[in-house]
């Protein structure tokens, strides 16, 4: 244990997406502080070790954002769609290594200071996302070899910076992995292999199709803001915004939702999901080979995924409300037949009574958002069921947690780096710092960087179901929680 390195867990730094087409000032200066605060968190880090250990820096998930980098079309690439002419080309291998380029030419001061982090002897693990999923491709990731190589590193810096494609375990300390996998409206059919190995393209989800069609739409507004809507709250954004720009909202949203159709038609395709399987398998096999896991638990997390909302016709039309327009146009259709067979008084009657049970069913059905995030809080006890950790550390719901599991481990989120309007500045720049300790249970403490040093997260900030963070605590199977020392 004694020579294990310090972890550092940050996760969803998004960079990249400041490049959207019209993108506001508020989110290109959110990617500006959030470049800067992280250049100075590895400056601060790569000199100052804890116990003499070097740091693994692992960031876990999100730290490039392809999906809002559009590659326009040139004569020598001419684009074959209307959609593509309008949007640029979708998500791919091929395009994967072009927005690569870009988001590197765009941050090679971020990208220098991560080669003096690893230069300095410490180690680097990017955990691939749902945003920067393309890094699972070959190609794409010797992409960012290649910038990280001009920015300065050597062969030797290099091998301490890894992709990783699912997951960091370090027996007897902590599982740490994105989370895409178990919200339904940003997982693959087959994680692993999202994109046809074929032809390279991605089988995309509602995130990436939320993005492409509305964020393009309202590209002033804050994608992660978004994901909070309900229905109802869309459409009344969309009327308050005159007559031009709600027929452009709504033209965004009409292409949302045919993306998402045609994307439930790529599932249906047998050779495509049998290349991808296959492709999947011999992924997961390498994982579980290169992260230290017999493949058998690789296979039994790996089945804790959710199947994508595109792969199912009844989930997609409850997302898109199909559920409640097919209600309103019943009880329409139901009122008007009264009116015309029944006595007045009788239809009123009938009338309001259909209008109760519509009000009765539309709250059965629960709120419906504009994308689905599934609440991960069951999946890291399920998670220690098949491998020996104290602490499961997941990123991408932006919502820094800190919650003790039933079965005496605990799960971390770590939030996210981006001070956007969600989750906002107070609750940005989160990061989890994991200590190793022999024949104990590590010291795991949930951080945000704060003028210039990492401090203690806010206790007095919510973090989400009613559970507060308890910064600057040792977790201890054996014990009750209690103060550390920093």
């Amino acid at each position: 244990m004694g020579d294990l390195a310090n972890i550092l867990v940050v996760s969803d730094l998004h960079f990249g997406e400041e490049l959207l087409p019209g993108a506001s000032h508020e989110r290109r200066r959110a990617i500006e502080l959030g470049s800067t605060a992280f250049r100075d968190f590895m400056k601060h880090h790569a000199v100052r070790r804890r116990d003499g250990r070097p740091w693994r820096l692992v960031i876990a998930g999100d730290l490039f954002d392809f999906m809002s980098v559009m590659i326009p079309g040139t004569r020598e690439r001419p684009m074959k769609t209307a959609d593509e002419r309008r949007f640029g080309l979708g998500r791919g291998i091929k395009p994967g290594v072009e927005r690569m380029r870009l988001i590197c030419e765009a941050h090679m001061a971020l990208l220098a200071d991560l080669v003096k982090f690893a230069a300095a002897g410490h180690r680097i693990d990017i955990i691939v996302g749902n945003h920067d999923v393309e890094l699972l491709a070959p190609e794409v990731s010797a992409e960012l070899m290649r910038h990280l190589a001009i920015a300065g590193a050597d062969a030797k810096t290099l091998a301490r910076i890894a992709v990783v494609p699912w997951f960091v375990y370090v027996p007897g300390v902590a599982w740490i992995e994105h989370g895409h996998v178990y919200d339904e409206g940003c997982s693959f059919e087959f994680n692993l292999a999202p994109m046809d190995p074929k032809d390279g393209h991605l089988v995309f989800n509602a995130d990436y199709a939320a993005v492409r069609y509305l964020g393009t739409a309202v590209p002033e507004l804050d994608p992660h803001g978004i994901e909070s809507w309900s229905f109802w709250g869309y459409m009344q954004y969309a009327m308050g915004q005159g007559l031009r720009p709600f027929s452009r909202l709504w033209l965004g949203y009409a292409r949302f939702v045919g993306s998402l159709f045609r994307a439930r038609r790529l599932h249906k395709s047998f050779k495509r999901r049998d290349r991808r399987r296959r492709e999947h398998r011999a992924r997961l096999a390498e994982a579980a080979a290169d992260g230290g896991l017999e493949l058998e638990t690789a296979h039994a997390i790996d089945r804790l995924s959710r199947a994508p909302l595109t792969g199912s016709t009844r989930r997609l039309g409850r997302l898109l409300m199909l559920d409640r327009f097919g209600l309103v146009i019943g009880i329409v259709l139901a009122m008007v037949i009264m009116l015309l067979v029944l006595p007045l008084g009788w239809a009123l009657l009938g009338a309001a009574l259909a209008c109760g049970a519509a009000a009765g069913i539309s709250k059965w059905l629960g709120t419906h958002l504009v994308t689905s995030q599934l609440p991960m809080r069951a999946i890291p006890q399920r998670i220690r069921k098949h491998v020996d950790v104290p602490v499961v550390v997941f990123g991408h719901t932006h919502d820094p947690r800190w919650q003790p599991l039933r079965s005496g481990g605990l799960y971390v989120n770590v939030g996210t780096w981006l001070p956007a309007t969600k989750p906002g500045l107070r609750r940005s720049f989160t990061h989890v710092l994991i200590q190793p300790r022999a024949n104990l249970a590590p010291l795991v403490e949930l951080r945000q960087w704060r003028e210039g040093t990492t401090q203690p997260f806010d206790a007095r900030a919510n973090v989400g179901a009613g559970v507060h963070t308890l910064p600057g605590f040792t977790f201890d199977e054996r014990d009750e929680p209690k103060v550390g020392n920093l």
